[in-house]
């Protein structure tokens, strides 16, 4: 096993001896799939900017922003979707070792 494995076997062995507050959940996850917290981000941002766009009557502005925002969500779905399976394969791969 090579030293990151090591760390990742102790820091679920650690999880699962002393539980998991939501906050470390969070960055935990953070940590595992970066792609995602960028994905909720941008879109979050477009949805502000578009906002602002049709509160100040900019409609051109405010349509390419729910434009960035639909395809912030399907980055962060893509993402999602990404993270998943590679984490199922290293998993199933690392189960595959230790047999």
């Amino acid at each position: 096993m090579s030293r990151a494995e090591n760390r990742e076997e102790l820091e679920r062995m650690r999880i699962a001896m002393e539980g998991e507050n939501s906050w470390d959940r969070m960055k935990r996850k953070a940590r595992e799939e970066p792609l995602v917290p960028a994905g909720v981000a941008v879109t979050c941002f477009a949805l502000v900017a578009a906002t602002v766009g049709v509160k100040t009557g900019n409609k051109a502005y405010a349509n390419n922003m729910f434009r960035l925002r639909v395809a912030a969500q399907g980055f962060t779905v893509v993402a999602m979707l990404g993270g998943s399976l590679y984490y199922s394969y290293k998993e199933k791969k690392l189960k595959e070792q230790k047999a």
